[in-house]
């Protein structure tokens, strides 16, 4: 009943590796921003932080994942 998040480590390869850029244990966020997104429950909270984030914040840290 609960999903357990995956590490992020080598998130930024997602592309490469699988030859699509989904996430989520299924699939269905297209971008790391729709992955973030569709986070609730226990990161509900982290969810709402990065939505009120400014732009240049939020691609800050997309950058960041993308680096990793």
């Amino acid at each position: 009943r609960e999903w357990r998040t995956q590490p992020l480590w080598g998130i930024g390869l997602t592309q490469a590796v699988n030859s699509n850029g989904f996430y989520l244990h299924d699939g269905r966020a297209r971008t790391l921003t729709e992955a973030i997104l569709w986070h609730g429950g226990e990161a509900t909270k982290a969810r709402n932080a990065f939505a009120t984030l400014p732009k240049s914040d939020r691609q800050a840290l997309l950058t960041f994942l993308e680096s990793l």
